[in-house]
């Protein structure tokens, strides 16, 4: 999304250069040497962005093309997984694949470089357009001239000529600038979004659960989430909380009588919030 430098000219550069000279310094110069400043800045402005156009265009076409050989890669991963000299049937190089292909693209629309490559095509095809009109209206006004020296209402009517294009000229910049103002805002604003949404579904939960006959183990009950233990209690029921969303598997187990029992159980933890999970030790009635 950001602009590349630029070696030679920044687009800075293009706007103040073209809107540097007033209305009487246009008056205080020949017509001719007025007329070959301006197209001069106009060419300036046209090979600028068509420079930068080949930069973003490598660039959007290098993603674009990756994400669709990673999206190809992955429409074919259950078909390459079904031969079985390839061995590839426990990979996962199919999931893998199309998330890069979502990267690609997600890179794409945050660094702007379709859009910018579009835009800058877009810019310089007006600004040349402009261009072969002024030089066109010159080429019919100086006809008009005689002997190479315009009178005051000839001279009058080719400087404003040459203002309208000058102006055409800041005009453009200055509108294609607004665009990716615009739009490097509302990508800010959009990767602002996305991190938000993904900090709010990844806030862990709470998990409340009850295993019955819990409170008749001898030594406790102890509560393992995905292997891992996490809680040691005297009771039936307890809360645990820090826990990620998403499926885990939850195992109590406890000595009743001198026998070791066991539960097991898969709860769907939701970002923020509390969930209840009932268990219960294969014990007395409940065997």
């Amino acid at each position: 999304m950001n602009e590349p430098q630029k070696p030679k000219l920044e687009k800075e550069d293009l706007y103040i250069s073209a809107i540097s000279e007033e209305e009487s310094d246009l008056e205080e110069k020949d017509v001719k040497t007025l007329r070959k400043e301006v197209e001069t800045k106009a060419k300036e402005a046209i090979n600028w962005y068509i420079k930068r156009k080949k930069v973003k265009a490598t660039g959007s076409k290098l993603l674009r093309i990756s994400a669709i050989l990673l999206i190809l890669i992955g429409g074919l991963s259950p078909i390459l997984q079904g031969v079985e000299w390839l061995q590839l049937q426990d990979c996962q190089y199919g999931y893998i694949a199309l998330a890069l292909a979502a990267t690609c693209i997600i890179l794409d629309k945050f660094m702007g470089l379709s859009s910018s490559w579009m835009r800058y095509m877009t810019t310089a095809m007006r600004l040349q357009k402009a261009l072969a009109d002024f030089q066109t209206d010159w080429v019919l006004m100086w006809a008009e001239v005689s002997n190479d020296t315009p009178t005051t209402a000839q001279q009058k009517k080719l400087l404003r000529r040459i203002k309208d294009f000058r102006l055409k000229i800041v005009t453009e910049i200055e509108q294609e600038t607004q665009i990716w103002t615009h739009e490097f805002q509302s990508n800010l604003a959009l990767l602002e979004s996305v991190a938000k949404t993904q900090q709010d579904n990844r806030q862990p939960g709470i998990l409340d659960l009850t295993v019955t006959n819990g409170k008749l183990t001898e030594q406790g009950l102890t509560v393992l989430i995905d292997g891992f233990t996490v809680a040691h209690t005297q009771g039936e029921r307890l809360q645990i909380g820090h826990i990620l969303p998403g499926q885990h598997d939850v195992m109590a187990h406890g000595i009743i009588d001198g026998q070791k029992l066991q539960v097991t159980g898969v709860v769907n933890m939701t970002a923020g919030a509390t969930v209840e999970l009932k268990l219960a030790l294969p014990y007395g009635s409940d065997e």
